[in-house]
């Protein structure tokens, strides 16, 4: 474990109190391993392949959802990409659903404080090939665009009242 100068203590306190006997060999072989740079080329690798997932998963969205549905959220790090909702879209219920279409991800409303949630999905790329990507983004499509569907027809339906009601005095 690496830990800032300042925490030593701590952590060595609390690695005494959990399991007085610590992995010396695999703190060795990590230590050498960091030491001899392998550590390093191997996160440069990793960024490349991720990088290169990310963009992927990024145009297969992009060319799946029409905008007024769903739009990503740039970014350039990590393994997770935001797809953001329309709002009136309810997540948990795509998440829901993707879930049944196989496709794993995770809602974001429910992490905003109360009364400020914004529709969204969390969407990782992380350990999955390029088909399977571009699979499970289509099936993930297919999900939003058949939510919106109830949607359209409910909103089409409050405006023919609207219409048929006249304007409000």
């Amino acid at each position: 474990m690496i830990v800032p100068d300042d925490l030593v203590d701590a952590f060595c306190g609390a690695r005494v109190l959990m399991d007085r006997h610590p992995p010396n060999a695999d703190q060795h072989v990590l230590a050498a391993f960091m030491a001899e740079g392998h550590l390093e080329r191997h996160i440069r690798r990793v960024r490349n392949v991720y990088s290169d997932h990310r963009a992927q998963l990024i145009e297969t969205l992009n060319a799946l959802l029409p905008n007024d549905l769903a739009w990503l959220e740039p970014g350039d790090q990590g393994m997770h990409v935001v797809l953001w909702l329309a709002q009136g879209m309810d997540d948990r219920k795509v998440v829901e659903l993707a879930a049944r279409a196989g496709v794993a991800v995770r809602a974001v409303s429910p992490m905003f404080a109360p009364g400020t949630a914004r529709p969204g999905l969390v969407l990782g790329f992380g350990g999955f090939s390029n088909a399977q990507m571009k699979a499970a983004a289509q099936r993930l499509a297919e999900v939003i665009i058949g939510v919106t569907k109830p949607l359209k027809r409910k909103h089409a339906a409050l405006r023919k009242a609207a219409t048929r009601s006249g304007p409000s005095r």
